[in-house]
């Protein structure tokens, strides 16, 4: 019985530790003003991005 409170200690643990790390991602603050914006990508790239009804819709890499 030992074991089993371990491992669901254990489960718990792991669980916050991943709910933290989800949660705590720093989100991208554009401004949706334009139907078009350029905002910092999760590696520090450009990437352009589609606003519709002043809200982020989609993203993706710039080009012609």
């Amino acid at each position: 019985m030992k074991v089993f409170w371990c491992v669901m200690a254990g489960l718990v643990v792991l669980t916050l530790l991943l709910a933290l790390r989800v949660t705590g991602r720093p989100r991208a603050a554009a401004d949706c003003t334009s139907s078009v914006v350029i905002v910092h990508g999760r590696h520090g790239e450009a990437v352009e991005c589609v606003c519709v009804n002043g809200a982020i819709s989609t993203c993706f890499a710039p080009g012609p």
